[in-house]
């Protein structure tokens, strides 16, 4: 991969932050990724819990547009999601990103529609053949619905390494993760994508770096820093409480609204405006144990 930007460490998954009309609060994004470059950050993504799902293809196009913008901006890199219900409507927004300047993709598999092996083979077989940036292959076992086969994404390694990483969030992870590891003979380039709650274990498998939420990412840099160090003094005082927030967060709709407050509490985001419906009630009890472990984070990993 060495014509590509190499891409590994902490990357976190941005929040979208939105004005009284639901649309895209464009000066706040722009603080946002400065704000988690000055934390030691040197590439952001979008995701599902970017509120992409809940959004407009015009209005995916004008996010990803804005976050290439400013990450060239500050000199930083992008990872853009654009997975889609078929290979043509994921292509004509990876051409997209492509052209906006993105540094690579993310692509789940259909949420629709559950694939047969071969059909996920060909899925994203069909997006490689068709685009020429790096893709990060998504394993979005908790809102798609199935795991991708091992075997499958090893294939997917032989005929596109160079190109490709891999975003496993199958249970159980660690054992996913060396299992692809494995197959792969020790070259795949893995993310570990559970909100960093699996980092300690999965940095032990071999991951090149870990996609967190943007809310504490200063946390997740001490933490992978502390990690490629061996300081297991830091290390233990960081995990346990990184892993306590993550299971705040059984949902999506739960993701979302504990990161834009706690987002909101750094004086990044003006308001936790999500775009509606939401399913998740974040009420005084969760939003009281959310600042314990974020106060608690302060002092431990600042």
């Amino acid at each position: 991969m060495s014509q590509f930007t190499e891409i590994k460490g902490v990357v976190p998954v941005l929040s979208t932050p939105l004005n009284s009309s639901q649309k895209l609060d464009s000066k706040t994004l722009r603080r946002e990724i400065q704000w988690v470059g000055e934390q030691g950050v040197e590439t952001v993504a979008t995701g599902m819990v970017s509120e992409i799902l809940k959004m407009s293809l015009a209005e995916r196009k004008e996010l990803t547009e804005a976050i290439c913008t400013y990450t060239r901006e500050f000199k930083m890199n992008s990872i853009v999601s654009c997975g889609q219900e078929t290979p043509e409507q994921t292509i004509a927004l990876v051409i997209h990103a492509q052209n906006s300047g993105a540094t690579a993709v993310m692509i789940n598999p259909p949420i629709a529609s559950k694939l047969s092996d071969e059909e996920v083979f060909e899925y994203f077989a069909g997006v490689f053949n068709k685009t020429d940036i790096p893709i990060v292959v998504q394993d979005a076992s908790g809102y798609v619905g199935y795991s991708i086969n091992v075997a499958v994404l090893a294939r997917l390694f032989k005929e596109y390494s160079e190109r490709i990483y891999f975003k496993p969030e199958a249970v159980p992870i660690g054992q996913r993760l060396s299992d692809l590891r494995d197959a792969t003979g020790g070259k795949a380039r893995i993310f570990e994508g559970t909100g960093g709650a699996h980092l300690v274990d999965s940095f032990a498998r071999g991951v090149v770096g870990t996609m967190p939420g943007a809310d504490l990412c200063w946390a997740m840099v001490k933490l992978w820093d502390s990690l490629v160090a061996g300081d297991w003094k830091k290390i233990n005082l960081i995990n346990g409480a990184i892993a306590n927030m993550v299971n705040l967060m059984p949902t999506l709709d739960a993701y979302i609204a504990i990161e834009k407050h706690l987002l909101k509490k750094q004086d990044i985001f003006e308001n936790t405006l999500k775009i509606e419906p939401v399913s998740f009630a974040f009420d005084k009890e969760t939003q009281h144990e959310a600042e314990r472990i974020f106060e608690y984070l302060v002092e431990v990993a600042r």
